[in-house]
């Protein structure tokens, strides 16, 4: 089977996540052809040296086939950018969703493309905005002959390890919402240790700072969001500029239907916990915010 090796792609929404993956892949010796309706962030793509276009059809077309096209945009959005693009694509043509979409509207858009003989795969995406631009987690779903075509895509955007092709058409975004799940069980639950902890700071003479490091560094509850909740606490005065309220964001839909399946009593707390603080703001909730706002990029609510 012929592998295609063409370093060049169509990079559809150039937000923090997609201007930090382009200007990876741009670094790899890539050729990327972007858009974004947000000027700013075409500007700011640019300078990375990705060629950006003023219309979604002029940034197609800039490429000669056989297309790749990835899309990293809100789930909402997907179907619109689908629609547009599929004016100017021709069978044989691949699309890459890479963003938050529900892996039932993935199977669906999937079945859609293969009407018009163009092939789906669906790419979910992990790490924060860092970890896009210098190796993110990613977790691939789509027929083997195509994903194998652009491996090196993926290979080029994750770090050592992190790829891994994990199913047919939809696996990658369930194994991401799966993810999700987990990810919202353990903020909570760092959250409320880490209030736990203030709560006896002066029973106990806790120096606060001091707990993070050993909770940061060797311990079985080290990882990513502890990092990020470590570096929050570091920058002076961030937390008192946040208030208790997690917004709401666009994987809860998502959880709402793990949830519904029964099987995840955890993570039915942790997003219970998300939305009490929308009615009783709380210090869990601004150190949810927090991490939130340090991985992702994500709207943090900040106090007047």
């Amino acid at each position: 089977m012929e592998i295609n090796m063409k370093k060049e792609l169509i990079f559809i929404g150039l937000g923090r996540m997609g201007s930090a993956m382009v200007a990876r892949l741009v670094e790899q010796g890539y050729v990327v052809h972007g858009f974004d309706v947000d000027t700013q962030a075409r500007a700011l793509a640019l300078e990375s040296g990705v060629y950006t276009y003023e219309s979604i059809k002029e940034t197609i077309v800039a490429m000669d086939g056989p297309r790749v096209v990835w899309v990293m945009a809100p789930s909402s959005a997907v179907d619109e950018i689908l629609e547009n693009i599929y004016k100017d694509l021709n069978p044989g043509d691949i699309v890459i969703d890479g963003g938050n979409s529900f892996f039932e509207d993935t199977k669906r858009r999937a079945a859609e493309a293969k009407e018009r003989s163009i092939s789906y795969v669906d790419c979910g995406t992990s790490g924060g905005v860092d970890r896009a631009r210098t190796g993110a987690s990613l977790m691939v779903g789509g027929e083997d002959k195509v994903v194998q075509r652009i491996e090196h895509i993926f290979n080029t955007l994750a770090t050592t390890d992190g790829y891994a092709h994990v199913g047919g058409c939809g696996a990658g975004h369930f194994v991401k919402m799966v993810h999700n799940g987990i990810e919202y069980g353990m903020m909570g639950a760092i959250a409320e240790g880490m209030n736990y902890i203030e709560d006896h700071e002066a029973t106990m003479y806790l120096k606060t700072a001091e707990v993070l490091k050993p909770y940061e560094h060797g311990s079985i509850i080290s990882s990513s969001l502890m990092s990020w909740l470590a570096e929050a606490y570091r920058t002076q005065n961030y937390l008192e500029q946040i208030t208790g309220e997690v917004p709401k964001g666009e994987t809860e839909v998502e959880m709402e239907y793990i949830i519904s399946k029964n099987q995840s009593p955890v993570l039915a707390a942790a997003l219970q916990q998300r939305k009490d603080t929308r009615k009783n703001p709380s210090r869990v909730g601004t150190l949810i915010s927090a991490m939130r706002n340090q991985f992702g990029g994500h709207k943090t609510i900040n106090k007047n």
